[in-house]
């Protein structure tokens, strides 16, 4: 075995539980690799990306040497709005499983802004992949996406992450490319045009979990806006101002979707800033609307899809 894979070895067991993964366990069996990125390494020269002595400068460098199922952690340093790190960066169909974590115990402290305005942060191919702990700080109102999912993402998660834009309003935050049974949880969105998008026309996006997000009102223009079959949109919150709170019917396609428990401060009207499918289930909402026909005016919950 060489120094380098001592070292790597020998760290992974020191470390059972950074990675999320229990890499312990199956040390002897070709465990997955954990990868180590760190833009404020006073060198200009990247190491190996071992460990934290040796970590990678860049994400792109990180990425470039994982394999599926791995797991990159990086790690923020700027205590000020400026971005750790600035670059675009795409995980491959190929990528199974990998796991990107910004390290800290909030996404506070990992700022990644685009490499080219206009651009994505991230764009993501892979099937089961994990991603959590960033600011994302995407920037371009005409295309600027924090993260594209292709449509071979399936079964992605996206959680505990904060989507920002930085010098203009971006885009979108999360834009899907009809990925089936994506998961995006425990996020905030704010200074975005529109949070999350799918960008099929037909309801392609099944299975989507939205669940505990916040939304407030520096989303201008849309909170959720796809077409839905059997999503669940649960347990978000949306503050008032934005033009479009909840759509599961993009383009006029989208069913059976189940659309409850989130808290919708409508700026005008519930059928005005949501729309649903007449197969929907949006039982259970709690909205400011008292005075609509779908809404129960003594305590604002809603009991039908809405419509006009």
């Amino acid at each position: 075995m060489t120094k380098d894979g001592l070292r790597r070895r020998n760290f992974r067991i020191k470390n059972l539980d950074v990675s999320g993964h229990i890499v312990g366990a199956g040390i002897f069996f070709g465990s997955p690799n954990v990868w180590y990125v760190d833009s404020g390494k006073t060198t200009t020269v990247s190491g190996d990306g071992s460990d934290w002595d040796e970590a990678f400068i860049t994400i792109t460098e990180a990425v470039s040497a994982a394999s599926a199922y791995d797991t990159i952690l990086v790690k923020g340093n700027e205590t000020t709005e400026v971005s750790d790190y600035a670059e675009s960066v795409t995980v491959s169909v190929t990528q199974v499983g990998l796991r990107l974590i910004g390290v800290g115990n909030s996404p506070e402290g990992v700022l990644w802004t685009v490499g080219t305005a206009e651009g994505t942060i991230l764009s993501w191919a892979a099937k089961d992949g994990y991603v959590s702990g960033f600011r994302f700080r995407p920037n371009g109102a005409t295309s600027g996406k924090a993260i594209d999912l292709a449509v071979t993402a399936l079964g992605t998660i996206i959680e505990n992450n904060i989507f920002r834009s930085t010098t203009e309003t971006a885009a979108y935050g999360i834009y899907i490319e009809s990925a089936a049974d994506i998961t995006i949880k425990d996020n905030v969105f704010t200074s975005v045009a529109t949070a999350i998008y799918g960008n099929a026309s037909v309801k392609t996006v099944y299975r989507c979990k939205i669940l505990n997000n916040l939304f407030d009102d520096k989303v201008d223009t849309a909170g959720v806006n796809i077409s839905g079959r059997a999503c669940l949109i649960k347990g978000n919150d949306f503050t008032s101002d934005t033009t479009l709170l909840i759509d599961t019917i993009k383009g006029g396609t989208g069913e059976m979707n189940i659309v409850t428990g989130n808290t919708l401060m409508c700026v005008s009207a519930y059928e005005t800033n949501c729309t649903g499918a007449a197969s929907d289930n949006w039982l259970g909402n709690f909205c400011n609307d008292v005075t609509s026909d779908y809404v129960g005016a003594t305590n604002g919950i809603t009991f039908s899809y809405p419509h006009v």
